[in-house]
């Protein structure tokens, strides 16, 4: 299944998505250096901002459950800078309502993100 790129989205790369169990999917970005959200992050060393990599995972799940709605963040925690110049690879588990995402470069962890999700009529 090819994710969604949307004009509410801080970036159009887009995302595939695939079901790899009932309820895990993993999703693979691989982000365009010319893309704008790295001007300014940092010239001539190119990091791709924290909040695109909550984006990914948040994407993913949406193109995944698109009845659902974002409810919390739990969590989010970047572990390693992501120069964008690799593919990531974020495996999504699902455990009820939450869904933990685990954002990897180069099968090295660069991200783990928890959030919570609605269906849309219960979303606040």
């Amino acid at each position: 299944m090819n994710a969604l790129t949307s004009a509410d989205c801080a970036t159009a790369v887009p995302i595939d998505v695939e079901h790899v169990a009932p309820d895990t999917i993993v999703a693979r970005i691989r982000p365009d250096l010319g893309d704008p959200v790295f001007a300014g992050h940092y010239p001539g060393f190119p990091l791709l901002p924290g909040v695109h990599i909550f984006e990914f995972v948040h994407r993913a799940v949406r193109a995944a459950a698109p009845e659902l709605a974002l409810a919390e963040i739990v969590s989010c925690r970047f572990l390693l800078p992501f120069r964008g110049d690799d593919e990531l690879v974020v495996t999504i588990r699902r455990s009820g309502d939450l869904w933990r995402g685990e954002v990897a470069a180069a099968a090295v962890p660069v991200a783990e993100v928890l959030l919570r999700y609605a269906s849309e009529e219960c979303a606040p």
